[in-house]
């Protein structure tokens, strides 16, 4: 049983737009729009196209409405600034988004897509209050409380990997998914390219910063192959173990 929800798309959200609460819920709801009207587009329109035209089609189109439509609303209309890096993850995710699109099994079920959607979303919005709460004690910006075990530790993309590997877990529980083949490069490499987990020094910049993709990209790669030939539970086999993985990489190379 294929899933319904873009799971690729929401694990990228959740590992880095949820840092807070506020970004965390405009972005989700934006993510479960956009991929019900690229579903609606694909089939009143782009499915009659060849199926080379209607996957081109389909990138470009949710690549330039996950841009456009992220920055409009969220810049434009809400007033939250944004980075480079914001924008080029908007990207990433209108292709996750027409990734899903392409790869759908038949007719879109949108009871099924919203239901599950909608799982997926308050998933994320709990990972979001846990995250702000455990680094600044607030939920939605406004302060709870001064603590003495908040980290700056939980604003990281480590602990963003973890959490969500440990949700969409929960997430295959609750929706009877077993052994969904994702690909979890999918996810990491935009993760890996932006937000490097060493820096390189006393070296040239740009050899630095490859370096440190190239060693997290052979760490991830081997220990996903090794994974594969361990007796996981089949809700957490592939992008959740991946996902892990990755997470504990990350709080290791953090560490130099």
């Amino acid at each position: 049983m294929k899933n319904k929800y873009p799971m690729e798309a929401f694990a990228l959200v959740m590992i880095i737009f949820t840092q807070n609460m506020r970004v965390a819920l405009i972005t989700g709801i934006l993510l479960l729009f956009l991929t019900t009207l690229g579903h609606v587009i694909d089939e009143l329109f782009l499915s009659r196209l060849p199926f080379w035209s209607r996957n081109s089609c389909t990138i470009i189109l949710m690549v330039s409405f996950s841009y456009s439509i992220f920055h409009i609303v969220i810049r434009g209309i809400l007033g939250y600034t944004m980075d480079n890096t914001d924008y080029i993850f908007h990207i990433f995710l209108g292709i996750l988004i027409a990734n899903h699109i392409i790869n759908k099994e038949g007719k879109q079920d949108y009871n099924r897509l919203l239901f599950e959607g909608a799982g997926a979303y308050a998933i994320m919005l709990l990972i979001s209050i846990i995250r702000e709460f455990m680094t600044n004690g607030s939920i939605y910006g406004y302060e709870i409380g001064e603590f003495t075990f908040t980290s700056d530790g939980f604003s990281k993309v480590a602990i963003g990997f973890i959490l969500t590997a440990i949700g969409i877990a929960i997430l295959n529980k609750i929706y009877g998914y077993k052994n969904i083949k994702t690909r979890s490069i999918l996810v990491t490499l935009p993760v890996v390219l932006l937000i490097r987990p060493i820096e390189i020094r006393g070296i040239e910049s740009s050899l630095g910063i490859l370096l440190s993709i190239i060693i997290a990209l052979i760490l991830i790669y081997s220990v996903k192959k090794y994974l594969v030939f361990s007796k996981l539970s089949k809700e957490i086999k592939y992008l959740p173990a991946d996902l892990m993985s990755t997470g504990m990489i990350y709080m290791i190379l953090s560490m130099f």
